[in-house]
């Protein structure tokens, strides 16, 4: 989207399991309202509110829309990020709720955020996707797109998985543990953090491959460029492993199975308004 496009439309979706969501919506139309600006709901935030108001599916409300506001923490944009990244239509958050790495308004400054909005203050980012392919017996069985990771974790069972590692067909480790993170720049600040990743400034183009507590005591975080291909063989004697997207979807995952990941074709375009800096936001979240 070019900056100097004028915004004619914008979609609102909510966490509509936050409690905050219908006060800071309804402070958000009101505020649309006294602007004149039109403006959109998915089917799930107009029942948040006592007012009438046009509302679409939540799967096709991109196509009506020059800009999406999502209200809650950072796991209700990477579901909107995910769902629309065949989209041109950047995504914009409120800060709903505790880290919040991917939102960029906070509440406290809710007018000063809608007002850089509108006057075009803001930049579009376009962030890397993961894509990940589920191999079993030669036939592909499953593929999904990643904004923040794609993790391998042996399930409810105490037992060590082995998940045998390449970049690029050429092997590099085989990792006895609980599982292994595959992160993306974006989600670098995510569960590969916890998991003693480096911290990856988001601009970039990179993979990052963190196993979760590794049975050993020389592993370590792997960052690889774009184009290296991760492959990563699994063995295990129980069939409680997953592979987990952004921590909301899951697929069970069987021994001998392989999983690819690659860089997407597709990105995640985010707007950032007008003074966002990562190192602040880092600075501001890590305290």
């Amino acid at each position: 989207m070019d900056r100097n496009k004028v915004i004619k439309k914008i979609g609102l979706i909510a966490n509509i399991n936050k409690a905050q969501a219908f006060e800071v919506m309804n402070k958000v139309c009101d505020y649309l309202d006294g602007q004149n600006k039109s403006y959109i709901l998915d089917e799930a935030s107009a029942c948040l509110l006592d007012r009438k108001v046009e509302n679409k599916a939540y799967e096709v409300l991109i196509d009506f829309v020059d800009v999406v506001i999502v209200f809650g923490g950072d796991g209700t944009f990477l579901k909107a990020a995910r769902t629309f990244a065949n989209s041109d239509t950047p995504i914009l958050g409120i800060n709903l709720g505790q880290l919040g790495f991917l939102t960029d308004i906070e509440i406290n400054r809710l007018e000063e955020g809608l007002n850089k909005l509108l006057a075009g203050q803001y930049i579009i980012e376009e962030r890397m996707i993961l894509e990940g392919t589920v191999i079993r017996k030669g036939k592909v069985v499953n593929q999904v797109i990643a904004i923040n990771d794609l993790v391998i974790n042996k399930g409810p069972f105490s037992r060590i998985i082995n998940l045998e590692s390449y970049i690029d067909d050429e092997y590099i480790t085989t990792y006895p543990g609980d599982g292994l993170i595959i992160a993306c720049p974006t989600g670098s600040t995510a569960y590969s953090l916890s998991a003693g990743g480096p911290i990856v400034n988001p601009k970039m183009k990179s993979l990052i491959i963190t196993p979760i507590c590794p049975h050993t005591l020389n592993s370590r975080s792997i960052v690889t460029t774009e184009d290296e291909e991760i492959m990563v063989k699994v063995d295990a004697d129980h069939n409680e492993v997953m592979l987990t997207v952004d921590g909301q979807d899951s697929f069970p995952i069987l021994s001998k199975d392989i999983i690819k990941i690659n860089k997407s074709e597709l990105v995640a375009k985010m707007m950032k308004l007008e003074g966002y800096n990562f190192y602040k936001i880092l600075h501001n979240r890590l305290q």
